[in-house]
């Protein structure tokens, strides 16, 4: 072969090349220490090193996380041990002031002492490190509890990071630490008057107050009280009257309202004859609340304290379901008596029950007439004042008549004309006249002559406690008011007005959706909390009387069946009034009927994506939400109502009688022009026109009902009209909002606000509107059925102790108990609903343990968060070293191999310098 200069050359260059390359890399790795530099030096380690790489920062930043994580949780700890000590404290100062020596003085102190331990709770619960609150959830800018012991924090977790796809805990959020529940306790309800034993009290006057107790009956609990007061008083009262055998023909009838464990409502009456046992009425309060005759899982349990209040577990743990109201009713001997302006008459009761006797009041609840009509021949006998306040009976004046009080015997007004022999001369303390005048009878709600047992609703139950027919044993007093505006009698259950305090109106019932036990929002839907399927009865309703802002007065009614509606499930109905205080509808001049101010359906606003627009919906029984309602509220307590004069000229057609007189509708057209009757609108009339066509009406009309309400179910559900009316409904509902406030709270409570007054003038109750079809008490005397749908404000068997807490609250009702001196329940206390210290007592034990499991937990967040800091120190020391491993250069091996290439390289000069010189002169 021929070696040239050229291939010589060339062979020096690579040779130089690949010694310089292997050189600088030898050096590289001896410099740096890493095996590679970039990844096309190798790719198998670069992967390797880029991942130990990513899981060395991962840990890194894992350990300072958990270490920030770590404090903050060891603070959260340090503060709930302070928590817990404050709390040990508070309740060693309630059991001070249960001990019953303390007078005024001595409860004061101790409720200041108390108060002064809460404000210390307050101050831990508020306690912020580095700048940041420890119990506000993620909002750690914000304090968490106000002076008034209201949480204003989230109910988020602050989560740190202690691995791939794993996190943890580290704070306490003061939603679950002050207004948590606990799914280990029971829901225990109290009554808060004592059952005192008054045959004792009538048989031993000298001896203490005793309580009824178990083994005794209840003649023992009424005593005396089998005779009015008026009765007794003519007719001085002997141990003889009221054996057993002498008043057995007296039963006391029971009527109890409620909700049972499971959710549903219910309205059960239970008559008792005297020498019932107490035991037997507990336990017939368990049946009535779902208990089973046969003892068989029990869902509640009836006890009776050693004060005689009645006390009910709910057997089954985080449930909070379950309410009461009950009160007893017992017929007495006693006149049946009225008394128009100055004249007392006192029906004889020999023929009264051949009447049915009426009467009407005026604004301020006294009677303005009697009303008299025989039950044979329908004879009516009007009895009022004329003008000149003379006592007249059928627009007749009564001549001569003397002083009151007067007997009256019913059949001698038809005998021989009406004058003054028809009203004799009672004496109220003549004692035979006084026994023959007195009857155990009462007049139900048509005015007929009937046995207590036979009373079906609160409103003549109420009217026949106040004319003293009956006499009444309270278990359960408020100090909430009635519709009109007076304090609630123990008969009240849930036509109550919401309590006001300030500029601030709010519900005593929590809304608790079924089955989930959780508190209400506004997003529920009315259907997850009703007692019973809002449709089961074509009756059920929800009505409102609301005094607005504006000082006006309202009726709204729900009707979740509209009784015109053909449509399967029915359409709803939502009907606004105005009416009088008295909560009595305003009659327009000339009229015969109130003419509502809004009458339609609920709408909601449904987004059009084809159209973006804004389509009004009619909303469903089932699917009205809480929300939906806080904004009829709210429109109606701002007297911002719906502007729509075309939609309630249509809803008035429809449900109009006087429209379609009683002929046959003959033919479409006569329909629709009825129908269009002041409508004057043209889109509107087309939809009517539109929808009697597609009705498939067969004319003529027999049944004209069906037949409207076809029509009408079309007219609703049409889509422009039902936009057109939302955009009025919506429109009001934006405007009130302004003004009104209306929201479940946090306890699942209505609240109203009103936002342009310091003191609201708006007044609301919340109830349901019984009829002849959904009666509010069955007719039997034992019998059982439906009852309100929901309760909103109810006089309710007062809670002991729930799931649920809310410390602070909680709090504030036990030092005012301990103030108030109510050792138990208390309805004359300051709070007529007071569990009293007593029950006290057991809310601080819960709140304790409440407290002392969430302490607990954010233990194990620090122990979770220093194990996980350990873990990611020593884990990455192990990658690090892994990675040295993988990437790290070797080097002492790194300097050997580094002398190697050098060695090599300057031998590869040496041999190239020396080649270059040789030639062919030197071998010649």
């Amino acid at each position: 072969m021929r070696i040239t200069n050229q291939l010589m050359n060339f062979n020096n260059v690579y040779n130089y090349q690949k010694n310089s390359n292997s050189l600088y890399k030898s050096h590289q790795a001896f410099s740096t220490g890493l095996k590679i530099n970039y990844a096309y030096e190798g790719s198998g380690i670069y992967v390797d090193a880029a991942r130990l790489e990513y899981e060395s920062n991962l840990l890194k930043q894992v350990e300072s996380t958990t270490l920030k994580a770590t404090e903050f949780s060891k603070n959260s700890d340090k503060a709930l041990n302070d928590f817990v000590l404050k709390l040990t404290e508070f309740k060693t100062k309630l059991i001070q002031a249960a001990n019953d020596i303390h007078d005024v003085t001595s409860r004061n102190a101790i409720a200041n002492d108390l108060e002064g331990i809460k404000q210390n709770l307050i101050d831990i619960a508020n306690t912020t490190i580095n700048g940041q609150y420890l119990f506000s959830g993620t909002a750690l800018d914000t304090m968490p509890i106000d002076d008034l012991g209201n949480y204003n924090g989230n109910a988020e977790s602050i989560k740190a990071v202690i691995g791939t796809n794993q996190t943890s805990n580290y704070n306490i959020n003061g939603q679950s630490l002050f207004l948590g529940s606990d799914n280990d306790y029971k829901k225990v309800i109290t009554t808060n008057v004592n059952l005192v034993n008054n045959y004792n009290k009538f048989a031993n006057p000298d001896e203490p107050i005793k309580y009824v107790g178990l083994g005794d009956d209840l003649r023992d609990l009424i005593g005396t009280n089998y005779r009015s007061e008026e009765f007794n008083k003519a007719n001085p009262p002997k141990e003889d009257d009221f054996t057993k055998d002498a008043v057995k023909d007296q039963p006391t009838t029971f009527f109890l309202q409620g909700r049972k464990p499971d959710g549903s409502t219910f309205s059960t009456k239970v008559t008792m004859t005297p020498d019932s046992s107490i035991q037997s009425l507990l336990d017939n309060i368990g049946y009535a609340l779902g208990n089973d005759k046969e003892g068989k899982n029990p869902l509640v349990q009836v006890a009776l304290n050693n004060s005689g209040q009645i006390e009910i577990t709910d057997i089954r743990n985080g449930n909070q379901m379950m309410e009461l109201h009950l009160f007893g009713l017992t017929p007495q001997q006693s006149t049946e008596k009225y008394k128009v302006g100055e004249y007392e008459i006192n029906i004889d009761p020999q023929t009264s029950g051949n009447y049915k006797i009426t009467t009407t009041k005026d604004a301020n609840g006294n009677i303005t007439e009697i009303t008299a009509v025989n039950n044979n021949n329908n004879q009516t006998y009007t009895i009022n004042l004329s003008n000149t306040n003379q006592l007249q009976v059928n627009n007749q004046v009564v001549q001569n008549i003397g002083n009151p009080p007067f007997t009256l015997d019913l059949n001698d007004l038809g005998n021989n004309g009406i004058d003054a022999t028809d009203f004799t001369a009672f004496n109220p303390n003549n004692a035979d006249q006084v026994r023959e005048m007195s009857s155990t009878k009462v007049r139900d709600k048509d005015g007929s002559w009937v046995d207590v047992s036979d009373l079906t609703d609160l409103e003549t139950i109420e009217e026949n406690v106040k004319n003293g027919k009956v006499y009444l044993t309270e278990f359960i007093k408020s100090d909430f008011k009635d519709t009109l505006g007076v304090k609630n009698d123990a008969t009240d259950y849930n036509k109550l007005q919401f309590a006001q305090k300030d500029n601030i109106l709010t519900g005593s019932v929590s809304q608790v959706v079924k089955g989930k036990n959780t508190f209400a929002t506004d997003a529920t839907k009315l259907k997850d909390v009703a007692g019973a399927g809002l449709q089961d009865n074509p009756d059920s309703n929800m009505t409102m009387h609301i005094k607005s802002k504006n000082g006006k007065y309202y009726q709204v009614k729900i009707d979740f069946s509209d009784p015109l509606s053909a449509s399967v499930p029915k359409a709803t109905q939502l009907t606004i009034t105005e009416t009088n205080a008295d909560g009595t509808p305003i009659i327009p001049p000339g009229g015969f009927t109130p003419v509502p101010v809004y009458q339609g359906n609920i709408m909601l606003g449904k987004y059009n994506e084809a159209t973006k627009t804004t389509d009004g919906v009619v909303t469903q029984a089932d699917d009205i939400s809480y929300k939906q309602l806080n904004d009829i509220v709210a429109m109606v307590a701002a007297g911002n109502l719906p502007d729509d004069r075309v939609g309630n000229t249509v809803a008035k057609n429809l449900s109009d009688q006087n429209l379609f007189p009683n002929v046959a509708i003959n033919n479409a057209n006569d329909l629709k022009t009825r129908l269009k009757t002041n409508v004057n609108d043209p889109a509107t009339e087309a939809i009517i026109d539109q929808a009697v066509d597609a009705a498939g009406l067969t004319f003529p009309v027999t049944n004209k009902q069906e037949a409207i309400g076809k029509v009408k179910d079309l007219i609703i559900n049409n889509a422009d009209y039902a936009t057109a009316r939302f955009e009025a409904y919506n429109k009001a509902v934006d405007g009130a909002n302004a003004s009104v406030n209306v929201e479940l709270n946090y306890r699942g409570q209505m609240q109203i606000t009103d936002k342009s007054a310091t003191v609201s003038n708006i007044e609301i109750s919340i109830f349901e509107t019984f009829s002849a079809d959904k009666p509010e008490f069955g007719k039997e005397a034992n019998s059982t059925v439906a009852g309100s749908l929901f309760n909103f404000n109810a006089n309710n068997m007062i809670s002991i102790d729930e799931p649920s807490v809310d410390i602070f609250k909680d709090l504030d009702a036990m030092i005012a108990a301990v103030r108030d001196g109510s050792y138990r329940g208390n309805p004359d206390g300051t709070n007529a609903r007071t569990t009293g210290i007593q029950g006290a007592l057991k809310r601080i034990d819960h709140i304790q343990d409440h407290v002392n499991k969430l302490h607990t937990q954010i233990g194990s967040y620090t122990n979770v968060l220093e194990s996980s800091s350990s873990r990611a120190s020593m884990l990455y020391v192990n990658v690090e070293s892994i990675k040295n491993d993988v990437i790290g250069a070797d080097l002492g091996e790194s300097m050997l191999i580094y002398k190697q290439y050098l060695t090599q390289f300057e031998a590869m000069l040496q041999t190239s310098s020396m080649i270059s010189k040789i030639s062919l002169l030197n071998y010649m």
